[in-house]
């Protein structure tokens, strides 16, 4: 449609609008004849006619004044871009924002030192005068100190109180023949102390930790008797190597001499296991060499009686498969009279030689 025709259009519309009588006329006649009206409904037919004339004028003032849009005269339009001032030279861009930090930081009790400290390890101290207390307190009773590299078997933690992480330790105890006698209990981790049990703080959260994990070199199996006894390791430093991890070793299986006193077993001991906890009566000792004698330098080693393991004939080189941290060893208690700590007891119980199997050899390796 030109624009010369919109005018007209728009102006006629703006114009007010009336029936015409002619085309009301010609409307009635087709009607009435197709429809079979009677010239007494012309009336009615007219005001129809200028109801329909009026919807007309209607819409078309509705599509000139933009109210109403037809799809024949709806027109698409492109958005103008959107124009983007152009940054100064001279502006700073703001910093983006930081990232919180996803670095691990120590809880108040515990120190990134003593991460590698665990059960059944070994832990050193790193100053003199470590206090060793009855309880993971520092109200506990003191049971004396620690000086700086003195180790200690962990049995137990850590404990959170007072502001530290405590572990419980148990002294090494004495090496083979060292002949040294029992110091006060002023130092009870001394080297020729026995061993004592306490619990002492790893140190403060944020500063240098009083005690710190350990290792010793471990000899590897197998090996002879020997290197398990006079290189000086006691018996919760092999526990602390091997736990429950079988070894190999070559011992002297000597004979009984006839003053050796009573032996065989301690009887009903329950709820003990009789075979653990009374050992010693067995004489199931094992020595570096056949000169040492029956009261050489050696190992005591176990049977479970529910094992089969059987001894050979003494007077003998024995190759020996054992282990320690026996299942067993948890259900020791203590037995006889006078004050023994259970945890004690179980340590000791756990670091008894438990024999796999015992077998005749020609000789050490």
């Amino acid at each position: 449609m030109r624009d010369d025709q919109l005018t007209q259009l728009l102006r006629q519309i703006d114009e007010p609008a009336y029936p015409d009588d002619a085309f009301a006329d010609r409307l009635f006649e087709k009607l009435s004849r197709q429809a079979g009206y009677s010239r007494g409904s012309r009336p009615m037919l007219l005001l129809v006619a200028a109801a329909l004339l009026v919807g007309v004028l209607a819409v078309g003032a509705a599509v000139g004044s933009g109210l109403l849009k037809p799809p024949w005269l709806t027109v698409e339009v492109s958005p103008a871009p959107s124009v983007q001032p152009i940054a100064s030279l001279e502006g700073t861009p703001s910093a983006a924002p930081t990232p919180p930090s996803t670095t691990p930081r120590p809880s108040p009790n515990s120190s990134p030192s003593t991460a590698g400290i665990v059960i059944d390890g070994l832990a050193r101290s790193t100053v003199d005068g470590l206090t060793v207390r009855t309880e993971p307190t520092t109200g506990a009773v003191a049971l004396g100190t620690i000086d700086k590299g003195q180790l200690g078997f962990v049995v137990a933690g850590p404990v959170s109180a007072d502001g530290y992480a405590w572990y419980q330790l148990s002294g090494l105890g004495l090496p083979a023949n060292t002949g040294c006698e029992p110091p006060a209990q002023t130092t009870p981790f001394a080297p020729c102390s026995s061993i004592g049990l306490g619990w002492v703080a790893a140190g403060p959260p944020d500063g240098q930790p009083w005690l710190e994990a350990t290792t010793l070199p471990c000899p590897a199996s197998p090996m002879n008797v020997e290197t398990l006894v006079t290189r000086g390791m006691t018996p919760l430093e092999r526990l602390a190597c091997y736990r429950s991890t079988p070894i190999r070793f070559r011992a002297w299986f000597p004979e009984i001499p006839p003053d050796a006193g009573l032996g065989g077993t301690c009887g009903a001991v329950a709820p003990n296991p009789a075979w653990l906890i009374c050992q010693g009566l067995s004489y199931n000792n094992l020595v570096i060499s056949e000169s040492a004698g029956f009261e050489g330098a050696g190992l005591q080693i176990s049977i479970d009686p529910a094992s089969g393991v059987a001894m050979p004939p003494r007077g003998q080189w024995v190759e020996v498969v054992a282990h320690l941290d026996d299942p067993a060893a948890r259900d020791c208690v203590p037995l006889g009279g006078g004050e023994q700590d259970p945890v004690a007891v179980v340590l000791t119980c756990r670091s008894e030689l438990v024999a796999d199997s015992v077998n005749p050899v020609a000789g050490p390796y």
